[in-house]
C-alpha cells in the first residue's frame, strides 16, 4: 500500500510540473527553500508534559515547488496554490519530568534518564495552500496574504533507540515499559500535514514566509518507541510534530 502511495505521488510531482511548464497551468511558477524547529508529541516522557514536548526538539530544512492556475477557472485561482516539497527532519529524545529527578535513586528513574532516541526522515509531498483573500501571485496579489494549508506526505524514517547504562533490552538498562517496545531501522511512513502561515511580498520576485505547521504519523515508531497500548493506556495516540517554518520565495516565469 505504502509503495503504491509513493509511487502515485512521485507521478503526481511529474505530471503536474510538466503541465505547469508547458504553461498550461499559469504563466508563473514559484520555488521556495525553508527550515525551522520542530517539536515532538512522542513516546518519551509523561503524557500531556509540555516539558517534555518543549525539549524533545530538532530541525527541519525544505525545498518547495509550487504551481498556481492563474490562466484557468477565472475567480479560483485567487485563492489557491498548489504545493510539492521534498524536506528532511532531525530530532532527538529524551525522558524529562519528576520521573527522572536526579533526587530519585530507584533502577526506575535510573533507566529512564539513560534512556535516548533520535529520528530522522526525508518527506515528499504535496499540500494545497488556500488563501481566503488573494494569493501574492506575481505582479498581480496583495503584499501580505494569509494561508491554510493541507495534504499527504510519504517520509522514511530513521530512527535510533539506546541508553547510556548499555544496550536496551536487558532488566538493567530498559524499564519494563519498554521490554520489546523500541526498536532501531529504518521505515516508510505516511503522514499528513496541515499549517497556517502567511506570505509577505517584498517584490514582484520575491517573498518571505512564515508558517505554524502540524504533522500527523500513521504510526507510533517514529520516535523509535512504542509501549503496548493495551497495557499502558496513557500510550493512546500515534507520533506527531509542530513546527515553524521561516522560508523565502522566488517567483520566476
Amino acid at each position: 500500500m505504502l509503495k503504491k502511495t509513493v509511487i502515485s505521488i512521485f507521478l503526481l510531482f511529474i505530471s503536474i510540473s510538466s503541465y505547469s511548464q508547458n504553461g498550461y497551468g499559469g504563466n508563473y511558477t514559484e520555488i521556495g527553500f525553508m527550515t525551522g524547529p520542530v517539536f515532538f508529541k512522542s513516546d518519551y516522557g509523561e503524557r500531556g508534559s509540555f516539558e517534555n514536548f518543549e525539549k524533545n526538539n530538532g530541525f527541519s530544512i525544505g525545498i518547495s515547488y509550487y504551481v498556481s492556475t492563474i490562466n484557468n477557472f477565472r475567480g479560483l485561482e485567487d485563492n489557491f496554490k498548489l504545493r510539492l516539497e521534498a524536506s528532511y527532519t532531525k530530532a532527538d529524545f529524551k525522558h524529562y519530568g519528576k520521573y527522572v529527578d536526579p533526587s530519585n535513586t530507584s533502577l526506575f528513574s535510573s533507566q529512564l534518564r539513560g534512556m535516548y532516541g533520535s529520528t530522522s526522515f526525508s518527506s515528499l509531498g504535496f499540500q494545497v495552500e488556500y488563501y481566503p483573500f488573494k494569493t501574492d501571485d506575481y505582479n498581480r496579489g496583495a503584499s501580505f496574504s494569509p494561508y491554510l494549508s493541507f495534504g499527504p506526505h510519504i517520509n522514511y524514517v530513521s530512527v535510533t533507540s539506546g541508553s547510556t547504562l548499555g544496550e536496551l533490552g536487558t532488566s538493567i538498562t530498559t524499564p519494563q515499559k519498554y521490554f520489546g517496545a523500541y526498536r532501531n531501522g529504518g521505515m516508510t511512513v505516511a503522514s499528513l500535514t496541515g499549517a497556517i502561515g502567511a506570505r509577505y511580498k517584498l517584490s514582484d520576485y520575491h517573498s518571505l514566509f512564515a508558517e505554524l505547521r502540524g504533522q500527523y504519523f500513521f504510526s507510533d515508531w517514529v520516535d523509535g518507541l512504542n509501549p503496548n497500548k493495551a497495557v499502558y493506556t496513557e500510550n493512546k495516540s500515534n507520533d506527531w510534530c509542530v513546527g515553524l517554518n521561516l522560508g523565502y520565495i522566488y517567483y520566476f516565469n
